[in-house]
């Protein structure tokens, strides 16, 4: 954990950023249109746990009924957990490393760094959580794991879990749930006394269901109480059997399940438990018809929900007729109905009219399905089709993806990742069918990319790619000409798509570079002008984010070239990057001209359909370059109001990536302004997404802004010159090196003002020297004026004004007009101690002149403060002495020069 001092975001920050209420789910759970029976009480109490116990775990057999308890009490807790109630299935899972990710996916936090499990427990740190993990028993181990660090880190998190077993956490309260009740065998049951007891009330609410002429009698009241005595009181035995009602009377009924328990003797308790439910389930099961039964053994396959036309496609059989099979295995209880927020079955309604309707299986009869599936002989075949329709889906999903809004494309397809995993596991376990696992591969990128679920698809593509090497490897020379070149696109696809994924989790790395490199040379082979243009761009934000501005800008031009001429659609994306390169190598008015230009001809949208083809949100990224290259050539005002819109577009996006550009660009933009309380929050807000998102690239720049505002007093400069070493190193480690120079340079002016003059000579000449190497003339005139004001802290007169000669020119070359008024401040108020007043004067005016807006902005106030104090002082011949504004920082006289931590503006 960061200490305080070290660079760790304030307590309050989970606070500071929100998106609009109207966009920002409180829960995820799923709607049931099936009664909760004979739990109340049991819910009660759990509702009343829950509000102090960290962890219950619900336990019992399967079908007993936790996952619907569990639910019930989780809707009742919603208005006691401001920051969300989120259902987190872990049952489709067979790799327990990937738990963080489904409690991370069902919360909606989006990580795009390898380190999960911490970038989670800092997303839930601040708030108050319900988490309902459902189906623990197969993964209890790491389950345990993962809840036990974020009960530590959390301590506002509460977790109920179900589970066959407890989790043995510390401090876990288990609750073991027990069957329902029925009434003890007797005389002159009645059937309003017989409905008093849960069991027997499920039965009849089941059973007018399937019959609505169904009704207890006094004279059935013992038999339904002794069906119910017989099933152990397990609700899901209890429902299959009432799903019989319409077949067999109740007499045959408790003949036919009797048949089927007589093999039990005693009372069934614990493992017996499971035994009841599995004779109920054989019952059921031995009495649908073969069509009935060959399709429930078949959607077993699926690890969650499932729409008709999948299920058609699993079963081999023509989708008007799986309807029809699915829905009668839904009014048997033996598959599940899924329903949307508005009340509809999904694909009915307002969910996915295109697939029909959807449906799921229990956790229990999806295994017991599979089980039926092997002993038939069907596994192989169906699991086969399985992976080939999950690959046909996410194919179409590609095609449709440039079509529909970002967040839409998300809803419908979003479903499909368990699918994909469960796929991608049997078909990479299958030697015959590698060539489909990396088909699946290829097809699930864009759902990873979507759901930025980025260290799991680096592991999948790496995967992907030594099973498309050995295929080509097994057969050398042998391919067509059409194979090969299909065997090229499928490699190109998996290579760019790793490239991205490896930036993120890894940083800037010679490894992604070789990857990217790749993907380029085979879209250049293929002809594919698209990929090509997303391999440039990629490549030359690897390059920007590395300090290489010069290759970044021929990469770009390359692009802009190719753009140009085979696909105008992709040109605003390469201006605003070029426009980028610019400003680094201080071509600012080029960059100002070029993306006002951009911006005017093209719309700002933030819900703009194909987002992640070029990974975030171009709107965005033409904002925050045309903010910086507005400050720079002294159009503060401007910049400001830019700025405004920068963060009011990001509050209306739910594109994490491109919000979290947006606040790193604003936090650096009202540190120039001078606005201190504006760049904290800024820091704070992106602070925030960084933790809730995993968003590592912008971290160190958060980190950086609130140490320069810190080390502007001097009681916060111990603790500021921390934090921004801090993240000096990290952007090292990263190796986001653009800026630093930049950064280097305000961390040795806090340094000097510190009286580390050692310290801040050596900073500064790494910053110089960085700058000169990586070509960032944009911040030379600011490098050399803080070394000025080191030079004259220590006495070193003629080196200072020597420096600020040549900040002037430099500032003046590249058109920053801020930078010179800045350096041209500085070297009238020491002219102006040299008696030079005159001089000073002419100076300062003229810089001042060629202003027309910002004169409340910090540095114009105090460069007009000396300036009317230069000239009172002409006016009565008096000699300069300390007068208050005398400095643009309104700094104590201790620090360096006119030093105030890089944000004096």
């Amino acid at each position: 954990m960061t200490e305080p001092g070290e660079g760790g975001p304030p307590v309050a920050s989970a606070r500071l950023f929100e998106f609009p209420a109207a966009l920002r789910p409180r829960t995820n759970l799923p709607t049931s249109i099936a009664r909760v029976v004979g739990r109340e009480a049991v819910v009660d109490r759990l509702l009343r746990q829950v509000a102090h116990a960290r962890l219950i775990t619900l336990v019992g057999p399967g079908g007993i009924g936790k996952t619907t308890v569990a639910l019930a009490v989780a809707e009742r807790a919603i208005d006691d957990f401001p920051d969300g109630v989120w259902f987190v299935d872990v049952a489709p899972l067979r790799d327990g490393t990937l738990v963080p990710q489904v409690v991370a996916g069902a919360t909606g936090l989006t990580v795009h760094s390898a380190d999960i499990l911490p970038a989670l427990c800092r997303a839930l740190r601040h708030g108050r959580t319900l988490l309902v993990i459902d189906n623990c028993e197969h993964l209890a181990a790491p389950v345990a794991a993962c809840v036990s660090l974020l009960l530590r880190e959390a301590p506002g998190l509460r977790v109920l879990a179900t589970s066959r077993c407890a989790l043995q956490v510390d401090g876990e309260l288990e609750h073991r749930l027990e069957g329902l009740a029925s009434p003890p065998p007797s005389t002159g049951l009645t059937a309003a006394l017989a409905l008093t007891f849960p069991a027997v009330a499920l039965f009849v609410d089941r059973a007018t269901d399937r019959s609505a002429t169904f009704a207890l009698a006094d004279d059935d009241a013992a038999v339904v109480a002794d069906i119910c005595r017989s099933l152990d009181g397990i609700a899901l035995a209890i429902e299959l059997a009432a799903m019989r009602v319409d077949v067999f009377d109740l007499k045959e009924l408790h003949r036919q399940l009797n048949g089927r328990l007589n093999v039990l003797a005693g009372r069934r308790a614990g493992l017996e438990r499971h035994r009841t439910l599995a004779a109920t389930l054989d019952w059921s099961y031995s009495l649908l018809p073969d069509a009935e039964a060959r399709l429930l053994r078949a959607v077993s396959v699926f690890t969650g929900g499932f729409h008709c036309a999948g299920a058609a496609a699993v079963a081999d059989l023509p989708v008007p007729l799986t309807a029809r099979l699915l829905a009668e295995l839904a009014a048997k209880s033996l598959l599940a109905p899924e329903v949307d927020a508005h009340g509809f079955v999904n694909g009915e309604g307002a969910g996915d009219p295109t697939r029909g309707a959807s449906y799921r299986l229990l956790d229990t009869t999806r295994v017991y399905g599979a089980e039926k599936l092997a002993q038939a002989g069907e596994e192989r075949p169906a699991r086969m089709r399985h992976a080939q329709y999950v690959c046909a889906t996410l194919e179409r999903a590609t095609a449709e993806w440039g079509r529909q809004l970002s967040r839409d494309w998300g809803h419908i397809y979003g479903r499909y990742l368990d699918d994909l995993r469960a796929a991608l596991a049997w078909a990479d376990a299958e030697t015959a069918h590698h060539d489909l696992m990396v088909k699946l591969t290829s097809a699930g990128t864009l759902l990873w990319n979507h759901f930025s679920l980025t260290d799991e698809s680096r592991v999948r593509l790496t995967q992907g790619i030594a099973r498309l090497d050995a295929s080509r490897g097994r057969a050398p020379g042998t391919w067509s000409a059409e194979t090969e070149r299909a065997h090229q696109r499928t490699e190109m696809h998996l290579q760019f798509a790793l490239a991205g994924a490896i930036m993120y989790t890894r940083g800037m790395t010679s490894e992604a570079r070789r990857v990217v490199r790749r993907a380029l040379e085979l879209s250049e082979r293929l002809g594919d002008t698209d990929f090509r243009l997303r391999c440039l761009r990629l490549t030359a934000t690897i390059e920007l984010f590395a300090g290489e501005n010069i290759a970044a800008m021929r990469t770009l031009e390359t692009f802009l070239s190719i753009a140009g001429a085979e696909d105008p659609s992709a040109l605003a994306e390469g201006e605003t990057h070029l426009g980028v390169g610019e400003t680094f190598v201080g071509r600012l008015a080029s960059a100002r001209r070029r993306m006002e230009r951009v911006c005017a001809q093209r719309p700002l949208d933030l819900t703009e359909a194909g987002i992640a083809r070029f990974q975030y949100s171009n709107s965005v990224n033409m904002l925050v370059v045309l903010c910086h290259a507005q400050w720079l050539t002294g159009q503060p005002d401007a910049a400001a109001r830019t700025a405004e819109k920068i963060l009011a577009f990001g509050r209306q996006s739910t594109h994490e990536l491109s919000l979290s550009i947006g606040l790193a660009w604003n936090a650096l933009t009202y540190l120039w302004l001078g606005q201190d309380e504006d760049c904290r929050r800024h820091a704070a807000m992106l602070d925030d997404l960084v933790a809730r998102h995993g968003i590592v690239t912008w971290r160190p720049i958060a980190t950086f802004c609130r140490g320069a505002v810190a080390a502007r007093q001097p009681d916060g400069r111990a603790q500021g010159i921390a934090a921004m070493r801090q993240a000096v190193a990290e952007f090292r480690q990263i190796g986001h090196l653009s800026r630093l120079p930049f950064y280097l340079a305000v961390l040795a002016e806090a340094l000097g003002a510190d009286g580390r003059f050692d310290d801040a000579e050596a900073t500064l000449h790494q910053a110089h020297a960085l700058a000169v190497g990586q070509h960032d003339q944009w911040c030379l005139p600011e490098i050399h004026r803080i070394h000025a004001g080191l030079a004259s802290a220590q006495g070193h007169t003629r080196v200072a004004e020597a420096f600020l000669h040549r900040a002037i020119e430099r500032a003046a070359a590249i058109g920053a007009l801020s930078w010179e008024l800045r350096a041209s401040h500085d070297l009238a108020q020491a002219w102006r101690a040299q008696g030079r007043r005159l001089e000073a004067q002419r100076l300062l005016r003229a810089v001042l002149d060629r202003f027309d807006e910002g004169f409340g902005t910090r540095d114009l106030v105090a460069a007009a403060s000396l300036l009317a104090l230069l000239q009172a002082e002409i006016q009565t011949g008096s000699q300069p002495g300390s007068q208050p504004g005398s400095q643009s920082g309104s700094q104590s006289g201790d620090q360096t020069g006119s030093q105030d931590g890089g944000g004096r503006a």
